[in-house]
């Protein structure tokens, strides 16, 4: 537990001494400020204020940009800079390294998504929010952030190149979002089974938050998906480590 938390230390304390993670947290919130600021001049208690609160929605679709910006570097630059096998000398398993760096991002995440909460503050002043369903959807972004962070980690551990890191993360979060789109289209062709694309939309991300903890519903299968998913992100980063070490 404290090579766990040493690694973790260490990795936050760079985010907050990152330009770009600055740079990251400055985008969104402005962003999301004006998204927040012209929905609420709009609505101008004409619309009730949970259907303002849609900023963790928004959050969830840029992750696929957020998660690799974040998690590009983790790997791939020590893997480029020679420090990821002197690391691998210390008395740390390859688990516990990665467990660490996984922790240290999310905590970031997480902060990031605390300080995107002041919007649901504002509206319990202007309006009367449903907190239920506003804790479904801050809570369901928090564990999406946790899975779309785990799956950049493994192309972080992949490939040395951060841009390359960063694109091949991307994708996927991207075909993790894009899932329940493509069982739809699956759906609709002839002759094709309908479980393959019910089996493809319980793959992607949105089947486990927009339907349900979007909306305040807070399912265990939903929970335990986005466990499930970092879980196997780490397992497989942890591998890609291994194998590294092993062949320097």
């Amino acid at each position: 537990m404290r090579q766990i938390f040493a690694v973790f230390k260490r990795e936050l304390g760079l985010y907050f001494r990152s330009p770009v993670a600055y740079a990251i947290a400055f985008a969104l919130l402005l962003f999301f400020g004006l998204l927040f600021s012209n929905s609420l001049s709009q609505a101008n208690q004409q619309a009730p204020a949970d259907q303002v609160n849609y900023i963790p929605s928004v959050l969830t679709f840029l992750l696929f940009l957020v998660a690799p910006l974040l998690t590009m570097r983790l790997l791939s630059e020590e893997a480029r800079e020679g420090t990821l096998e002197v690391l691998m000398t210390m008395p740390i398993t390859e688990a516990q390294f990665i467990i660490g760096k996984f922790l240290a991002v999310w905590a970031y995440y997480t902060v990031l998504l605390l300080l995107i909460g002041i919007y649901y503050v504002i509206l319990t002043i202007v309006g009367v929010p449903d907190s239920g369903r506003a804790f479904g959807m801050y809570f369901g972004a928090w564990l999406y952030g946790g899975a779309a962070l785990a799956v950049t980690m493994v192309w972080s551990a992949v490939t040395e190149d951060q841009v390359v890191a960063a694109f091949l993360g991307a994708a996927t979060v991207l075909v993790l979002y894009l899932a329940e789109v493509a069982a739809g289209a699956i759906s609709n062709i002839p002759n094709v089974n309908p479980n393959l694309g019910s089996f493809i939309r319980e793959l992607g991300f949105q089947a486990h938050y927009d339907a349900t903890m979007l909306n305040g519903v807070i399912r265990a299968e939903d929970v335990l998906y986005f466990v499930f998913m970092i879980i196997a992100a780490l397992f497989i980063t942890t591998r890609i480590v291994e194998v590294r070490r092993w062949r320097s």
